[in-house]
Formats: C-alpha cells, structure tokens, sequence
C-alpha cells in the first residue's frame, strides 16, 4: 500500500495518541500499584513536564545534525521501550524513573512530528494541521479507555501489545514514505535561522498554559474519577475518552473551520468553552456529569495548540523545528511549575480544587493570546 507524506504523518499522529492513550489509561492502576500520593505524583508530573521541555528545548540543536526522518526512525522504537518500562512500574522509583524517561520520549517524537507536518501543509497548500492533531486526540480516546479496561481485566503491561502495534505501523510507514530533507546548504554549511524572539516568546507562553491545562486533564481525570465513583474504576478512562473524542472531532473538523472564520475567531468560543468545563469539574460533580465536563474541556482546548504551532511555522518557514523547538521552550515554566502546584492543592484540599485552579489558568491563556496574535500581526506587517 502506498501512502503520500500527509497519509504518513496522519499514521504517526495516530500512533503518538495511542501511545499516550495507552499509558493514560493505565495510569490510575499504576498509581495503585506503586503506592504514589497525590503530592508525589505531582512531583512526578513535574520531573515529566521539565523532561518533555528539555526533549522539545532539543529540537533545533539536533535538526541541524539530522532531519525529521532520521529523528523519527530513531524515537519510534525509543518510545515503545520506555513505554514498556512505564506499564511495568511497581514501586514510587519505578514510577517516576519511566514517567520521566516516557515524557522525554513523546517530547522528541512531538517536536519533530509537528515540524513535518508544518511541511506538509505548506506543501498541499491548505489547513490541514488540525487535522493530524485530531488523529492524535482520536487515538488518546479510544486507548484511553482500552488501557484502563485491559488494565482492569489483565495488567497493564497487556497495553504494550496494540500500542506497539500502532508504533510499528507508523515506523514502517516513515521509513516508506517521508523524504529526506536536507540540513545543510550547498557548500556543506549547516542552515541557521534568525527567529523573531519577540512573538514567539508570546506564543510560547500561549502554548504552555494550554498545553499544561491539557496534560492537567489527562492526568487528572482517571483519579478524579474514581475518587466519586469507586465502583466504576474500570470505566474511569471515559474522562480522557470523552475529551480525546470532543477534542479529536474538533480537530478534523478544524481546518474546514480555520479557513471560514480564522484562527482567532476560533480559538475564543473554545477557549472559554474549557474554562466552563474545568469550572464544573472544580465542583467534584457525579461520575457521568465529569465525563461531560471532559467534553467541554477537550473541545474547549483542541484548537489551541495545533492553530499555535501553526501560525509558528508560517512565521518562519525555513528554521520551522528551531521555531517550534524555541516556543515550547518558553511555554516550559507553566507546564513545569502547574504538576507541582496541583500536586500541593490534591493533597491539601481535594482533586476538585486541581480543576478549579487549571480554570483559572485557562483564563490567563485565554488573555495571553489575545496579546498573541496582536504581536503576530505586527510581525507580518513588517
């Protein structure tokens, strides 16, 4: 079967939600197994996040040594190894060793992904961005639930097996499919980019409050909802279900939506749609009436990031991993600080004050880009 780079880069999308998927919906189990308090898993969350940042902080260094096939050939395999050290996890060390070494895994293959796929949407010459974002949304949701239904049935280790299945596809079809591009000029010097510091810096802080609000439900709901509902825990991956399949419908939906109304008039209703969501959340409300509020918090933040990433790479076309590597370099404070800080409030007060607080932090995204596409717009002009 042949298929063209934007089929590719879909697959790899795809195998990068189920991935995470998996590891989600094995979470909670996991987190049982290994005896984590809420404050240490806040802690781990944070170790996660700083790793992440510093695999993503790595992009533009190791894009002008290799391209983004190379890259990706080397982490798929990378991340089913680390993936398996997570669901075998039995002990607080355990735990947080993988979930660290997984986060810097899903950091390398997240930066490099988007920055191929920023090249592929230049290349068809339409939006077609949101569309991979959502096969990643997609793949969380339906793994998510599989996780925690294979993990309540079998053990979680049992997840590796399709996970894999999924990463095996996507390597194979990288290997296939995706061009080499070059990284160095003619003359055998490597290619450099000077990067506009100023709105990027916005929209790496855009990118990091949202972003950490999305890790924040994900990690969050599988416990959220098992804390209300006891009995229901091998359904508790309906939370990030719900909101991987609210946000992956809106995602395919959203490149159709990008080109009528443009990115900023899309991204407000969502924005505050996720607010509301994390609002009623924050009220620790029944099990059914939080996966609803899931809903609303994965279509509320599904925009967000792919329209970001988006509007990087059409700022700098030629250095796009350098861009993307520096923005979510910026956006790292928030992702890194926001663990610890929820970690506190669930051992503290309880899981609803983590939702309140990441409603407020949405807020803040909400005005930050604002401020964002302002300073965008000035840039174009220039």
């Amino acid at each position: 079967m042949t298929l063209s780079t934007r089929q590719t880069i879909l697959l790899v999308f795809a195998a990068f939600g189920t991935t995470l998927g998996a590891q989600v919906g094995a979470l909670p189990f996991l987190v049982k197994a290994s005896a984590i308090t809420p404050f240490e898993f806040g802690v781990a969350g944070t170790l996660a996040m700083l790793a992440n940042i510093i695999a993503m902080g790595l992009g533009g260094w190791i894009n002008r040594h290799a391209d983004h096939r190379s890259v990706l050939l080397m982490i798929v395999p990378v991340l089913f190894v680390l993936l398996g050290f997570a669901l075998l996890a039995q002990s607080v060390l355990a735990f947080m060793a993988s979930f660290v070494l997984f986060n810097f895994g899903l950091g390398i293959l997240d930066i490099f992904m988007n920055a191929e796929a920023s090249v592929v949407e230049q290349d068809v010459g339409r939006s077609v961005f949101s569309g991979f974002h959502g096969a990643a949304s997609l793949g969380v949701a339906a793994f998510a639930i599989l996780g925690s239904l294979v993990s309540a049935l079998l053990a979680p280790w049992f997840c590796l097996v399709f996970a894999g299945a999924m990463l095996m596809l996507a390597w194979g079809a990288i290997y296939k499919h995706v061009p080499h591009r070059a990284v160095r000029h003619e003359d055998g010097t490597r290619k450099t980019t000077v990067l506009p510091h100023r709105v990027l810096t916005f929209l790496g802080l855009a990118v990091g409050f949202n972003v950490a609000c999305e890790v924040a439900a994900i990690h969050w709901a599988g416990q959220l909802l098992v804390t209300v509902s006891p009995e229901l825990a091998a359904i508790s991956g309906l939370g990030v279900a719900f909101y991987g399949i609210c946000g992956g419908t809106m995602r395919l939906l959203g490149d159709r939506l990008r080109t009528r109304f443009g990115d900023f008039n899309l991204l407000l209703p969502c924005l505050f749609s996720a607010i509301a969501g994390f609002a009623v959340l924050g009220l620790s409300p029944g099990f059914w009436i939080s996966v609803l509020a899931f809903a609303a918090v994965g279509f509320g933040l599904s925009i967000t990031f792919p329209c970001l990433l988006s509007l990087t790479g059409r700022l700098v076309p030629e250095g796009r991993a350098a861009a993307m590597s520096y923005v979510l370099a910026i956006g790292g404070a928030p992702r890194i600080v926001l663990p610890w800080i929820l970690g506190v409030l669930a051992a503290q007060y309880s899981l609803g004050a983590v939702f309140a607080a990441c409603a407020l932090v949405a807020a803040v995204a909400l005005s930050i880009i604002v401020l964002t596409f302002r300073q965008a717009q000035a840039h174009a002009l220039r």
